[in-house]
């Protein structure tokens, strides 16, 4: 008998099984994801980032604020070695080469911000998250506001310092809804 129609009914299964991966993803889906960052200010971010973490699957609120904040932090080392490898890399002028390093002394303290803000969670010290929070997300203002001024503005350092900020106010968001339960 002809291989190929041995194997039709081992490829009609298989077929079947591929149609259903769709639905078994978004069995899969924490609803309370959706409902979280329907409060969170950039609600489409909010919801792909921790979607995109296996950990928030059945995660409470406090466990999507930790996964938010994490995410948030990698996010900003991720930016960290950005600058970094522009300045390494590039011959810059002076003014736009202060910009770069002002902005990664922003990233280093709001790294530093957002690793006591883990820390708390923990604890549940909200107030001193919330506080850490809000100094990690000007730390990014400051970042941008010494972009934009600046000559030969870095439009790629400008999307990934936003991403940045849309992130650290997600997980402020977040915090603040769990801080009120």
């Amino acid at each position: 008998m002809n291989p190929i129609a041995n194997n039709i009914p081992f490829l009609i299964s298989f077929s079947l099984c591929l149609s259903f991966l769709p639905l078994l993803n978004a069995a899969g889906k924490n609803p309370l994801i959706a409902e979280t960052c329907q409060k969170a200010k950039y609600k489409d971010l909010c919801i792909s980032s921790l979607e995109a973490e296996h950990a928030s699957q059945d995660a409470n609120l406090a466990a999507l604020a930790l996964i938010a904040v994490k995410v948030a932090s990698n996010n900003g080392s991720d930016t960290s070695v950005y600058i970094k490898k522009l300045l390494d890399s590039t011959n810059l002028e002076p003014a736009v080469e202060q910009n770069f390093e002002d902005c990664l002394e922003n990233y280093i303290s709001a790294m530093q911000q957002l690793d006591d803000s883990l820390a708390s969670l923990v604890s549940k010290g909200y107030k001193d998250v919330k506080t850490w929070l809000k100094t990690a997300i000007t730390d990014s203002t400051t970042c941008e506001t010494g972009l934009k001024q600046s000559p030969g503005n870095e439009l790629e350092l400008l999307n990934k310092n936003n991403i940045f900020l849309q992130l650290c106010s997600n997980a402020l968001d977040i915090v603040n809804l769990l801080d009120t339960n």
